[in-house]
């Protein structure tokens, strides 16, 4: 019976020989191309495969090395190599489309192809997850690819021997084709395998997240050792959000998971990122939500708006999101029920509130939709800490969630920079403190209303403050022309000497010195010197940085090594 299975797949195997989208045209044919010299790099290659009648020519006796391979003519290859090794295959006579017999087959041993690509080119990540699968091993195309370097397989693109050198997202050649199963019989891979139906131990250890990162003007993702997971392929990459990270090429926004894996299709107009496990996205001039999977949750039914455009309460917080209805706007829950009166304008729920605006006045609702403080303010921040920030007839405090006066209002909003909708910015509390403005210099209060740092430090008008909120127990200051921190005393533990900086971050401060950027931990060392065209602050252990005469930014760890490869 193994004997007449071998015999039967190598007989299906001689009629598709002369498959005409291949160009094969019989097993005997010369190994004698007019566009192969012996000079070329795969001509023993291309010898062998057509000696081993996995492969031929065209009637014009050429080979077209470089054309491109579809998945069904791989496949076939790559099923008549483990055939011509006594592999009993079990093969029913073809149907109607020549490649019947190579998908039956495939289907039967769980590999990963489908019918609905057979005619398209085939990736070379594809033929990693194809052969890791005929071992045995259910891969995604990162793991796959190392898994033909941990076998020999493969040395990549260029002899580099790494994910990005692999090029797993360019299509595979005729040569290539060839190259990659005469690999498998050089290295006695002979057996073909059934693949479980559940993935394999990954040989790459898994990410929570991917990190965005440009080269020669695209964008892909690495991993937090700096192993590049995605190519750079994108026009445009975001900073992952719930396990993953929104692209954008050609027009269309997708979403990249960890497994460096395109998550979800490029297929809208615009996205939004993922927050509580949904996210907007707009299909023409309507927009909806999406589930992880990239299934509708809650159709795309709502108009833009300003909320939307301005990316202000589109995205759920704490439950429930902001949609426009005409000139005003609700709040609806995650199945897409209206769950609120309609406001001239709303801030999304914080601490259990939400702010909303009836005709000049502010107040706020609580998530049942009734209003917990009724309108009455000019200006009303999102509750921090217990407190919000409010304001009526030029001054502003801090009301507790029932609207009473925690700190009674005394603090002008007069020389404050302005919000998102030209009010006076009013500051919030943040570890304990809030900012107050006093005759234009800047201190900070207490849950009490307490002064405890008097107020003693400049701002830049009309173009942004530069007394910040506390950040990792310190809080960035200007004094004159140059920037400091004080510690929650009030006392200046890092001395105001750098040009420009920004708040601590994960124990670490982005600061600028003689047009360069440098990190300085809590006492004021330098921990990374300033070398840097422009740096961003740190973020899950790692800096986004700009080196000088260079376009492309990349990715520093805290003592300042190059992680980006």
């Amino acid at each position: 019976m193994k004997k007449y299975r071998k015999n039967c797949l190598n007989m299906v195997a001689a009629g598709v020989l002369a498959w005409s989208s291949v160009g094969l045209t019989a097993a005997a044919e010369s190994v004698s191309f007019q566009d192969v010299s012996p000079a070329y790099w795969g001509y023993d290659t291309i010898r062998w495969g057509v000696e081993q009648r996995l492969i031929s020519g065209f009637p014009d006796h050429t080979f077209k090395p470089d054309q491109f391979v579809k998945e069904s003519e791989f496949l076939a290859m790559l099923l008549r190599y483990y055939a011509n090794r006594g592999n009993a295959l079990t093969l029913q006579p073809a149907g109607t489309y020549w490649a019947d017999v190579y998908y039956r087959q495939a289907e039967a041993y769980h590999w990963p192809v489908s019918r609905e690509q057979s005619d398209r080119p085939i990736k070379r990540g594809s033929v990693a997850k194809l052969i890791a699968a005929s071992q045995g091993f259910r891969y995604d195309t990162n793991n796959a690819v190392q898994y033909l370097y941990n076998q020999g397989l493969v040395k990549g693109r260029g002899e580099t021997a790494s994910l990005t050198g692999f090029a797993k997202e360019s299509y595979l050649t005729r040569t290539e084709a060839v190259q990659f199963i005469k690999n498998l019989a050089d290295n006695s891979i002979v057996q073909a395998k059934q693949a479980p139906d559940q993935p394999s131990a990954p040989l790459i250890p898994p990410s929570a997240k991917l990190y965005p990162f440009t080269q020669n003007g695209k964008w892909g993702y690495m991993d937090a050792a700096g192993r590049v997971l995605v190519d750079p392929q994108f026009s445009n990459a975001r900073p992952f959000r719930e396990g993953l990270g929104a692209v954008y090429v050609n027009g269309k926004w997708g979403f990249v998971g960890a497994n460096g894996e395109l998550a979800i299709p490029l297929q809208f107009d615009d996205v939004k990122d993922f927050s509580e496990g949904l996210a907007a996205v707009r299909v023409g001039y309507k927009y909806g939500y999406i589930n992880q999977k990239g299934q509708w949750v809650i159709n795309p039914v709502y108009p833009l708006g300003s909320l939307y455009e301005y990316d202000r309460g589109v995205d759920f917080h704490e439950g429930f999101a902001v949609v426009a209805q005409g000139n005003k706007y609700a709040f609806i829950n995650k199945s897409g029920k209206v769950v609120s009166a309609a406001y001239d304008e709303v801030m999304p729920f914080r601490e259990g509130l939400a702010a909303v605006r009836v005709g000049n006045l502010w107040g706020y609702i609580d998530k049942t939709g009734k209003l917990a403080v009724k309108p009455q303010f000019d200006i009303a921040n999102d509750f921090h800490e217990g407190l919000a920030a409010v304001a009526r007839n030029g001054r502003y405090g801090y009301i507790g969630k029932t609207g009473a006066y925690v700190i009674k209002p005394q603090f002008s909003v007069e020389g404050l920079n302005y919000n998102y909708s030209g009010a006076p910015r009013l500051f919030d509390f943040h570890e304990g403190l809030a900012l107050v403005m006093i005759n234009g210099k800047y201190g900070y209060i207490d849950k009490t209303g307490k002064t405890v740092i008097p107020p003693a430090f400049d701002s830049r008008n009309q173009t942004g403050d530069y007394a910040t909120d506390f950040s990792d127990g310190l809080a960035l200051v200007r004094v004159g022309y140059r920037f400091g921190y004080i510690d929650k005393t009030g006392k200046m533990v890092i001395p105001a000497q750098f040009d420009a900086a920004d708040p601590f971050s994960e124990g670490l401060a982005r600061v600028r010195i003689k047009g360069k950027d440098g990190f300085i931990d809590k006492t004021g060392t330098f921990v990374i010197p300033p070398q840097f065209s422009n740096a961003r602050s740190f973020q899950d252990g790692l800096a986004l940085v700009t080196a000088d005469g260079s376009n492309d930014q990349t990715y520093i760890d805290k003592k300042g090594n190059r992680v980006t490869k």
